[in-house]
């Protein structure tokens, strides 16, 4: 899978030479320090599998240790200062929006340790590197398909042109380009269609969101988003005693909850954290220029041979779909991250 912009950011100077690539007897000391916990999380969860898998597979780079940080907010800065300060890592990796400004701050009081970054964008800073996953495109096709499946007769489905989020927190990421791009999508479909939305105000509360899955449900929504972390089994309780339908973001996770998430909408997390400790142990690293990828780079992808979503959806929905997914990929429909949007997002991370 290749990096790149995408033709979002300008041509920037080119980053400092890089030292000399790591070899087994001298490796890379590598940290994942992961932002909340492992098992509900799939950009977390991809991370910290694609960091134990390259490590096994490439003496160059060695998983020192995986820190879960757990779910308190305000410790993070500190965690992550005292992790990267140990003496233990040469590059700690992460992963979200939050955890930009975190490595920038990291940064300035712990010399020499280099910082990756997934899910952030932060540009200029000779010792960070971020990945940014286009959410926007990956949205506009997460919420195209959630309309097609409400409007597609299903069993459980009715008129209504509503589709539904339940979400952990409000974030520039989420406000910025998940529900907006969620809301186009589906009024790609419909012009008529409304996003109904519920913040669960942590990632961890299942029983809230199972909650608030319903509310959801009761005003008219057929078929549900669940971005909340480990909240998620709660909207998935809820739309199975419901008869109501899930699309998964991130994961296929058709076997978490078979014939109640008939679809999904994927970012490749796994193989982009792969990919990158790749470039990382081949001494490629582009520091301080982040890279912006998505679909066309093969980082957000569709299931589309899934036997949940081709038993599941009726095949005029999925062709329908298959259409506009392969304009995207084809490039004639374009689906960039707003420039605006990234800036906000690296002002924000770098204090300005």
């Amino acid at each position: 899978m290749g990096f790149g912009s995408g033709g979002q950011e300008p041509a920037r100077p080119a980053a400092p030479e890089a030292p000399a690539a790591p070899t087994a007897e001298q490796p890379i000391r590598l940290g994942v320090f992961v932002p909340g916990r492992l098992g509900d999380s799939p950009p977390y969860d991809g991370l910290a599998g694609a960091a134990e898998r390259f490590g096994l597979r490439d003496p160059r780079v060695k998983l020192v240790n995986t820190f879960e940080a757990g779910f308190d907010q305000s410790k993070w800065i500190e965690q992550l200062v005292s992790f990267a300060a140990s003496g233990k890592y040469d590059v700690v990796y992460t992963s979200n929006e939050v955890m930009g400004g975190l490595a920038w701050q990291a940064a300035q009081q712990v010399p020499k340790v280099k910082f990756l970054v997934n899910d952030a964008y932060v540009r200029g800073h000779e010792r960070i590197y971020t990945a940014f996953v286009n959410k926007y495109e990956q949205s506009f096709l997460y919420g195209y398909m959630m309309a097609l499946v409400s409007q597609s007769g299903m069993e459980g489905t009715n008129p209504e042109k509503l589709i539904g989020l339940v979400f952990g927190q409000h974030y520039t990421m989420m406000d910025d380009l998940i529900m907006p791009g969620m809301l186009e999508g589906a009024r790609a479909l419909d012009p008529g269609f409304e996003l109904k939305s519920a913040m669960l105000g942590n990632w961890f509360d299942a029983k809230k969101a199972e909650s608030l899955a319903g509310n959801l449900i009761d005003a008219g929504v057929d078929c549900l988003g669940a971005i909340a972390g480990s909240g998620n089994p709660g909207v998935l309780r809820a739309a199975a005693n419901r008869k109501s339908y899930v699309i998964y973001y991130d994961v296929a996770a058709f076997d978490k909850a078979p014939g109640t998430i008939v679809g999904s909408v994927t970012a490749q997390n796994s193989e982009l954290s792969f990919d990158i400790l790749q470039k990382l142990a081949d001494g490629k690293i582009p520091w301080g220029q982040p890279d912006v990828v998505g679909l066309r780079q093969g980082y957000v992808t569709v299931p589309l041979r899934a036997p949940g979503w081709v038993s599941a959806v009726p095949e005029a929905a999925r062709k329908k779909f298959e259409e506009l997914y392969n304009r995207v990929l084809s490039g004639e429909l374009s689906l960039p991250v707003p420039q605006a949007v990234l800036d906000k997002i690296h002002n924000a991370s770098v204090g300005q």
